[in-house]
């Protein structure tokens, strides 16, 4: 493709704001994002929000929020679909004077009943309005919705740019309906009108969409304009191989924020969503966008691995540096709405990322392991804790504590004080091991003992083997 063609390619996304941002929707903008960028081209957002009962702002604001923490950025303003009604009625308006559309009055009633009795009598249940050939002068009264006179022989054909060339027989295709009888375009003429006058020129989509691709070829036909360049790519779908839907686990974009998954790692696991990204998790978006390929989408639907997204964010987390953690746990923390980190918290965290960052697969994780190194009041115990505090135990941290308070804090010190403690008193490593945990972080499952006495530091050490081992006391 030449440099001068490269620049004219438009993609777009085109969200209903009626629902939150799934994972479906996010990976059709990513894909259309990356093929933009590929090609220095344009991508649009288009909030198609037609459906003003089930339109919400939270559901928009999800969308385009859920868009910004992918780095997705659209080019040029924001377009919203009912903004542009009356453009999509003037298009309508010129195809009935040109023939090429007809007011019909047939009710619902008397479609229904037609069906009906097409299904008695085994023959289809085509709807072929009566209205079809007449002129609309001829009745002045009554309501009518705006039909397309839908060619009634030969094939609709595109050239799909993942399921390949794909027809439908016209005589099996109705007069779909270009504006209802509240005077309001529909779907499938306003996305066409839309697209065409944003000079899009590939539409990267879901295959549910592949029935619309012929009803909007035909206006596209009716309307003597150039057809853009479709791709409809599978569903997703969940372990089970069905479509993904909220029995799999979290399918809202914004779910996975609010476990703190990177942007990266979501993004870098999408692109393994029905299209050969190669092996390298490491890669930016930004460098898988160079050779990404349509054709090269497999027409299978893909399913859905919780266990690899894992495992990208794990290794997109250990590989970072400390900044971009920081910075990401910071946009995490206010997205959740806790606390903000004061500069003593984000310091101590900062020191103890080189061996907390190896225990987690996401920023809610790093919440959990790192609470204990922030909070100043007693660290409150796990019940599975209890099972292993007695006076024996408590005994023994009591005795550490003493040999700790006099050690000038130090690593091989440190581990040399257990080490002979250990030994004096004849026991297993995992005894005062375990003690250690439960005093410092509450829990048996922490990082190692000598990392988080170093970076808790002599006081706040010797503090929570203090009252842990109050315990000694006032329980035992």
């Amino acid at each position: 493709m030449s440099k001068n063609l490269s620049l004219n390619i438009v993609t777009r996304f085109a969200p209903s704001p009626t629902g939150y941002l799934h994972i479906g929707g996010a990976r059709t903008a990513l894909f259309n994002w990356m093929y933009s960028k590929k090609y220095s081209g344009k991508f649009l957002l288009r909030i198609e929000d037609t459906d003003q009962k089930r339109s919400n702002e939270q559901a928009e604001a999800a969308i385009l929020d859920g868009l910004r923490w992918l780095g997705l950025d659209w080019d040029d303003e924001v377009v919203y679909q009912t903004d542009r009604m009356q453009k999509h009625l003037e298009i309508a308006n010129y195809l009935l004077r040109k023939g090429s559309a007809y007011k019909c009055y047939a009710t619902k009633i008397e479609i229904d009943e037609f069906k009906r009795d097409a299904r008695k009598k085994g023959t289809s249940t085509k709807f072929i309005s009566p209205w079809r050939n007449k002129e609309s002068t001829d009745v002045s009264i009554g309501d009518f919705v705006l039909r397309l006179k839908s060619p009634n022989s030969g094939q609709t054909i595109i050239q799909d740019g993942v399921q390949g060339k794909i027809s439908w027989n016209n005589k099996d295709l109705d007069d779909l309906i270009l504006v209802r009888s509240d005077g309001t375009p529909t779907y499938n003429l306003a996305v066409v009108v839309d697209d065409f006058d944003s000079h899009v020129t590939h539409i990267i989509r879901g295959d549910d969409h592949l029935t619309n691709a012929a009803r909007q070829k035909s206006i596209y036909d009716a309307l003597n304009w150039n057809v853009p360049h479709f791709a409809h790519i599978p569903l997703i779908h969940g372990s089970d191989g069905k479509k993904l839907s909220k029995r799999h686990d979290a399918i809202s974009l914004e779910s996975y924020q609010k476990e703190g998954v990177p942007s990266a790692a979501m993004n870098r696991y999408l692109t393994q969503l029905g299209w050969d990204s190669g092996s390298n998790d490491l890669h930016s978006i930004e460098q898988l966008s160079q050779r990404f390929k349509i054709d090269q989408i497999v027409k299978s639907p893909a399913k859905f691995d919780r266990a690899k997204l894992n495992d990208i964010c794990g290794k997109l987390i250990r590989n970072a540096t400390d900044t971009t953690i920081m910075r990401e746990f910071d946009s995490f923390i206010k997205f959740c709405g806790f606390q903000s980190l004061s500069q003593k918290e984000k310091t101590i965290l900062s020191a103890s990322l080189y061996f907390l960052k190896p225990r987690v697969k996401n920023y809610q994780e790093l919440y959990e392991q790192a609470y204990f190194l922030m909070k100043n009041e007693e660290i409150k115990i796990d019940k599975a804790c209890y099972k292993l505090i007695n006076k024996e135990t408590l005994s023994l941290l009591e005795d550490l504590g003493d040999r700790f308070s006099s050690a000038t804090w130090e690593r091989e010190e440190i581990d040399h004080i257990i080490k002979l403690l250990i030994k004096e008193y004849q026991i297993e490593f995992k005894m005062i091991a375990q003690m250690i945990r439960i005093a410092i972080a509450g829990k048996l499952n922490s990082p190692g003992i000598i990392d988080m006495i170093m970076v808790l530091g002599k006081t706040k050490v010797l503090r929570r083997f203090k009252n842990l081992c109050k315990k000694k006391y006032e329980t035992y």
